[in-house]
């Protein structure tokens, strides 16, 4: 190939890698795309169970940098949401809800939101967590998926707590929101409010690998997310 086709070739490699922003105006070379593939998302959608806990995580996201640990989000894996479960909805909050086979309630900094399996998935890392009965106390076991399902709906809507305050859960961040709707059993897989490191200051708080960390099952990893990690996350 002559020289000036190679680098004719490389330049329009690289042009197609670039990401503009316009507000504000800011040029990104990305080569790379969402590690967690059209394959791995088949998988989820096919042995996903309502009550599921999902964990992700990002490549080069500026706040996994701020957020202890490898992991930096957490949503709650609802399963099909129909009209009729509007009711569970605070007043006021009906414009987010919404319907759909493979729901996912989460909160971000826009607050608590659903949405589809598929686009939640669209990360570079992500697990699925289960509960199971076997290792739940009386008070677990009284807690079941339609406690759960509620809850998750009563706090659709809320902010986000950007000051991570586990002491009030008028406003959640997304592990508040998935232990303020599971709290009944987090304690039976080990799960607590323990002292972290955030943005520079002392929080009291539960983070994402805290949730992997943890007694409950793996029901799912990405391939993107090694043994080693597992194996790293669950010995710190």
């Amino acid at each position: 190939m002559p020289f000036f086709e190679k680098v004719y070739n490389g330049f329009l490699n690289f042009f197609g890698d670039l990401k503009v922003f316009k507000y504000p105006m800011f040029i990104i070379y990305d080569p790379g795309s969402y590690l967690v593939k059209g394959e791995d998302i088949r998988q989820v959608i096919n042995l996903i169970k309502p009550g599921d806990i999902l964990v992700r995580g990002y490549i080069n996201y500026l706040d996994g940098y701020f957020i202890p640990g490898f992991f930096s989000h957490a949503g709650l894996y609802l399963g099909e949401v129909k009209e009729s479960d509007s009711v569970f909805v605070k007043q006021g909050q009906d414009s987010r809800f919404r319907t759909g086979e493979q729901m996912v309630i989460h909160s971000m900094a826009e607050g608590v939101f659903m949405e589809d399996i598929i686009n939640f998935c669209r990360c570079d890392y992500m697990i699925i967590l289960r509960r199971n009965p076997d290792k739940e106390s009386d008070a677990g076991k009284k807690l079941v998926f339609e406690d759960v399902f509620k809850a998750a709906l009563k706090n659709l809507g809320n902010e986000y707590d950007f000051k991570f305050d586990f002491s009030d859960y008028t406003k959640v961040s997304c592990t508040e929101l998935v232990y303020v709707c599971c709290q009944a059993f987090m304690a039976d897989y080990g799960i607590a409010v323990t002292e972290r490191t955030v943005l520079f200051m002392k929080k009291r708080m539960i983070t994402p690998d805290d949730l992997v960390n943890s007694k409950l099952d793996i029901a799912w990893k990405s391939k993107s997310v090694t043994d080693t990690r597992i194996q790293k996350i669950r010995t710190t």
